[in-house]
């Protein structure tokens, strides 16, 4: 009776590369022939005391053999240094998306903060508006961009959209904010930050109770 299960412990080597075996036969077959060809005129040049001539039509016609197994390899070199490009902007698109998958996350969860205060926050297209979203109150309107650290970019960003907003939408904002959620601002952002009166913090409650607390002073300075 035929065994039907495989073989075990039998060692079967890998098939080659049938590009790789095509060039390494074509560029044995052409070495060849140079070299059979060259070396007829070579000997004849030999013999009338001719050296260094048939010393350089012997490196000639390798030279000219090798010339295609010169030119795979430079394509090939062309190749891998593309594909290398491509894999380091496939790998920068990963990690912009693994961001904006964070803070989609985090702009849920000061979402729910803000609900609890009566607050509504909502998405905003960042290639508009330049910012990630919007919270309202009854008299409040603030932008937020949510950041890893936060940087003097974020900062700018939060003041650009601010004039879109306003060209866009026709209403002014009345709060900035800028939630950073890798760590606690530095010394250097707080004071960037405050020179510009943008609220940054690291905790989506205090940005909600900082919030709420802004629209209840809104509602009474009316």
């Amino acid at each position: 009776m035929r065994n039907s299960h495989p073989a075990k412990g039998i060692y079967r080597k890998p098939a080659e590369s049938t590009t790789e075996l095509g060039m390494a036969a074509g560029v044995e077959e052409r070495l060849s022939k140079a070299i059979s060809q060259a070396e007829e005129v070579a000997l004849e040049l030999v013999r009338s005391g001719r050296l260094d001539e048939a010393m350089r039509c012997v490196f000639g016609a390798i030279r000219e053999a090798m010339r295609p197994l010169v030119e795979s390899v430079r394509e090939l070199r062309e190749s891998l240094e593309h594909e290398r490009e491509l894999r380091k902007s496939l790998e920068g698109d990963v990690r912009r998306l693994e961001g904006r998958i964070i803070e989609f996350g985090l702009g849920e969860r000061l979402a729910r903060w803000c609900a609890d205060h009566g607050l509504k926050f909502g998405s905003l297209p960042r290639d508009l508006f330049r910012v990630d979203g919007v919270i309202e109150g009854e008299r409040l309107l603030a932008l937020v961009q949510i950041a890893k650290t936060g940087t003097e970019e974020d900062v700018a960003q939060l003041l650009a959209g601010a004039r879109i907003y306003r060209d866009r939408l026709g209403e002014e904002p009345n709060a900035l904010v800028l939630y950073v959620y890798a760590s606690r601002p530095s010394e250097e952002l707080s004071s960037m930050c405050e020179e510009h009166g943008i609220i940054v913090d690291n905790s989506p409650k205090r940005i909600a109770r900082r919030l709420a607390e802004l629209d209840e002073a809104l509602k009474e300075a009316r």
